[in-house]
């Protein structure tokens, strides 16, 4: 019998059975192979995720090669810039994410956590004082709690236990390896978010430019694999708007491309009797910007928290009991998840409408010191839940003020109800 039982290995199930197996005989189930390679992932690491890493981690040259320094949020017009010496210190670090992960279930396993991967699960079983979990070999675990930690992978054993399955898209993302000197004289940004409706209505093609490589995607709608990868090559080839970035760069079609469901938009809830779902399996993707990291390592911390308390009291994890976890998962992010909702409701959706939005915005930034001020200090904030939703106002009544006045007449009512949110 497990205490824990945690399906899913990526950032939210690794970094929760790091942390519970330090107190609680845990399992980590992972179908794919992760002994032989966890898949590359290059992603900017802002700094009001450190609060949820040890510094075991967060000062590790290997898992975070180079600071985050300068962004660039990128439309038609103009590169709006903003460089954290301005303010003094970075935005945080760009993570080379698989060898985080590998560490974690390292230490997962000094601390006497097993693992199980190239294994799926093909059954859960409830029973009154604990839950049984079937593999795809037929082997059967009993745990006293189950966690979901599957991103968009595993909805149907989400759906099999009676939670809701979030909203979501289809992305793809690509690594591409360049020499240092290359990347130095191409980028003067570590990440890149582009709007284009062209590209797509339902997210943004970006670049996060790790050591000695980039990784580069885009966020589209309800496209096959085939396809996302076709347009993505057809964009890092041909779109002119990034080619000053590619120069010089070398790379072939026969590079690996991830394509899959990207969620967005939280379930209702997080848990229930004997279960719980952490991160992008639940939702917990920050609206807009599609960051999974920040959600992914602050459930996983809250819920290793409470949880403690609750084994430590011999708990029967009753759906009462495990409720603390979705009322504390609301009140460290929900607050900063606010901008994030007004901004997909601005910029997403309405193509007409998406170019004059995201054009001003970015010249918004380079103009506007105040701007770039609340942009910074909402990528430093280490208490999200005092995230100050009245800068997220200011900013949006200076873009509103510099939109064009036929703009003005028709986005007022969008506006209105964005600042809302």
């Amino acid at each position: 019998m497990y205490d824990f039982i945690v399906i899913g290995a990526g950032i939210s199930g690794a970094s929760f059975a790091y942390k519970a197996s330090k107190y609680a005989k845990t399992l980590l189930v992972e179908a794919q192979d992760y002994d032989r390679e966890i898949p590359v992932r290059t992603n900017i690491f802002a700094e009001h995720n450190k609060p949820f890493v040890d510094d075991l981690f967060w000062n590790d040259d290997s898992i975070f090669p180079r600071p985050f320094v300068q962004l660039n949020y990128k439309s038609e017009k103009h590169d709006g810039l903003l460089h954290s010496k301005e303010f003094g210190a970075p935005l945080g670090k760009i993570s080379h994410t698989e060898i985080l992960i590998k560490k974690l279930i390292d230490k997962f396993r000094d601390q006497g956590g097993t693992t199980q991967f190239s294994e799926s699960i093909a059954k859960i079983e409830r029973h009154s004082d604990h839950i049984e979990v079937i593999n795809n070999k037929g082997e059967s675990f009993s745990t006293k709690l189950l966690v979901l930690a599957t991103g968009s992978r595993g909805f149907p054993l989400q759906k099999s236990l009676g939670f809701e399955i979030p909203d979501s898209s289809m992305g793809i993302y690509t690594n591409i390896y360049a020499d240092e000197s290359l990347l130095e004289e191409n980028f003067n940004f570590q990440y890149m978010f582009h709007l284009n409706p062209k590209i797509s209505q339902n997210g943004p093609f970006f670049f996060n430019v790790g050591k000695g490589r980039i990784a580069t995607g885009y966020l589209g709608n309800k496209e096959n694999p085939a396809e996302l990868k076709s347009k993505l090559i057809r964009i890092l080839k041909n779109y002119q708007k990034i080619q000053p970035f590619m120069k010089g760069i070398k790379w072939d079609e026969s590079i690996p491309f991830v394509s899959g469901g990207i969620s967005k938009h939280p379930i209702s809830s997080f848990s229930k009797d004997r279960v719980i779902v952490l991160g992008e399996a639940a939702g917990l993707v920050t609206a807009f910007f599609y960051e999974g990291i920040l959600c992914g390592l602050a459930s996983a911390d809250i819920a290793a928290t409470l949880l403690k308390t609750l084994l430590a009291d011999n708990s029967n994890f009753s759906r009462a009991e495990l409720k603390k976890y979705d009322d504390e998962v609301a009140r460290v992010l929900f607050t900063y998840f606010r901008n994030g909702n007004a901004c997909e409701y601005l910029f997403y959706n309405e193509s007409s409408s998406t170019k004059t939005l995201w054009n001003s915005y970015s010249n918004l930034l380079n103009t506007n010191k105040t701007v770039r001020k609340y942009v910074y200090e909402a990528h430093i904030n280490q208490d999200l839940s005092k995230h100050n939703t009245d800068n997220d106002r200011f900013v949006g009544e200076k873009l509103f003020a510099t939109i064009p006045v036929l703009s003005k007449m028709t986005l007022w009512p969008k506006f209105l109800k964005a600042m809302s949110f």
